[in-house]
């Protein structure tokens, strides 16, 4: 699986990717079949903003599953994220599953 880290408005600390690796990791557990995931982070310097986005991008055979999180941290906002596209990997699997075993 090739992993794509992008920031938007700073620099990212290997402490953060570490962080990020060790999570993104895990979708292959979830999903064998994952051909790449890009991650965009970006600093948001407003009232109405929490202040820190990240957007996680898994694409898979047919399918590209996108899920947009906010939070007052990156660490915070990469764990809700990834919670999310593990949710979807595994509604992916099944789905995929249910399909081979009906015959369709």
């Amino acid at each position: 699986m090739q992993l794509t880290i992008q920031a938007v408005n700073f620099s990212i600390k290997s402490k953060l990717k570490l962080f990020i690796s060790k999570r993104i990791d895990k979708y292959e557990h979830y999903y064998g079949k994952i051909l790449s995931t890009d991650l965009y982070m970006k600093l948001e310097k407003s009232a109405h903003s929490r202040g820190k986005q990240v957007e996680i991008k898994v694409k898979i055979p047919g399918d590209t599953l996108m899920v947009k999180k906010e939070s007052n941290t990156f660490e915070e906002a990469i764990d809700a994220a990834s919670k999310a596209v593990e949710r979807l990997l595994i509604r992916c699997k099944e789905k995929q599953l249910r399909s081979y075993q009906n015959g369709v």
